[in-house]
């Protein structure tokens, strides 16, 4: 299981994250397809009902088409400007509240004209309801309120103005009630299946970042290896050269290491590497890349440094780990010294990472042949 697990704790009703970071995530995640899929039932709506306009103008008498027809045409002119507003981001939020509003308009003028002229009409409502239903998917809980406001509105306008007879109107509950559990209740398995689509992607992606993250660290300092200081590198040095910044590399490793392993055992080396890998990250900054290139060998790349700064980094290093011990047990304690190679590179030398650090090396290899314990600037 995912150890965030906690974040994806739903709502059992609304089906919301209880998390408001993880439910802005996941909105995000779906707002494409969402809008896809609204701006879908939008055109098809929009055919349908035009194809039942025309049928009006042969279906109904002339007075009944003095009311239906206005409505039919302010409806279609509501998607015509509902279609093309969801492409910009400044109307779409008022063209999705008034898609919300148009089935409950659509109810409303529906239950009128079937009181006044032609109570066949109301089975316009099941039709409205189901397209609001499919338009508002992925939403559940404003499906729960839309739906239920058309359902209300429909049953007190059938109920106040007598539209239709009493066996009649138990027959619309009835197919009303029907129309609404089934449509509430697909609403709520598209959005569970959505949501849980999500979840599983979310860890598909964690699972691939730690793995990742695994394969970048070294198994005993927990530093970042060769491989992703590379990487890394390269990226910093094309910022660098782009920005016409300077940057530098910092070799060092262990003076006499292999003393200490002969000497104490290997775990005690262990022991050394380790608490010099804490020593680096703790006393470089956060911007820097420290890592262990093996053995007892380290790097540090440090983005936008000039010689001199990386010069002074390199000396605190050498005298603060100079100044350490480490502990053996209760009473004995072990000191260790370091050698430091430091090379340069400005935005105009658009030197290879490769390049930089053979160069950074063969410094480190000057304080050694000179007396280790120093820094040598190449």
């Amino acid at each position: 299981m995912n150890p965030h697990i906690d974040e994806y704790s739903k709502n059992k009703f609304t089906l919301k994250y209880q998390n408001k970071s993880t439910e802005i995530l996941y909105l995000d995640s779906i707002f494409e397809f969402k809008n896809i899929q609204m701006l879908f039932i939008m055109i098809l709506t929009l055919v349908l009902y035009v194809l039942y306009t025309a049928f009006d103008f042969f279906l109904l008498t002339e007075l009944e088409q003095s009311f239906a027809v206005p409505f039919h045409i302010s409806m279609i002119m509501l998607w015509m400007y509902l279609i093309p507003a969801f492409y910009y981001n400044k109307f779409r939020k008022f063209a999705t509240f008034i898609l919300y509003l148009m089935p409950i308009y659509a109810v409303m003028g529906t239950s009128v004209f079937a009181y006044y002229y032609n109570s066949v009409y109301i089975i316009d409502i099941y039709v409205i309801l189901f397209w609001s239903f499919v338009a508002i998917g992925y939403m559940f809980l404003e499906s729960v309120i839309i739906s239920s406001v058309m359902a209300i509105i429909s049953a007190v306008i059938l109920y106040t103005f007598n539209v239709i007879d009493f066996k009649s109107y138990m027959l619309h509950l009835f197919v009303m009630t029907a129309a609404w559990t089934l449509g509430l209740s697909a609403s709520y398995i598209i959005e569970l299946y959505s949501r849980k689509n999500y979840e599983k992607k979310v860890k598909i992606t964690h699972m691939k970042n730690k793995l990742k993250e695994q394969a970048s660290r070294d198994y005993l300092t927990n530093l970042y290896n060769r491989r992703y200081f590379n990487e890394v590198a390269r990226d910093i040095i094309k910022i660098a050269n782009r920005e016409k910044k300077e940057y530098s590399i910092i070799m060092l490793d262990i003076d006499r290491f292999k003393n200490i392993n002969d000497t104490y055992g290997h775990a005690v080396g262990d022991d050394v590497i380790r608490f010099l890998a804490s020593l680096l990250v703790k006393h470089t900054r956060d911007s820097d890349i420290v890592s262990r290139f093996g053995g007892e060998e380290f790097a540090i790349l440090l983005p936008f440094t000039d010689k001199d700064g990386a010069y002074k980094i390199a000396e605190d290093l050498r005298l603060i780990v100079q100044n350490q011990k480490v502990k053996l047990d209760n009473e004995n304690f072990i000191q260790f010294t370091i050698s430091l190679g430091v090379d340069n590179a400005k935005s105009e030398d658009k030197d290879s990472i490769s390049y930089l650090l053979d160069r950074a090396d063969k410094a480190l290899y000057k304080a050694k042949d000179s007396g280790r314990n120093m820094v040598v600037v190449n």
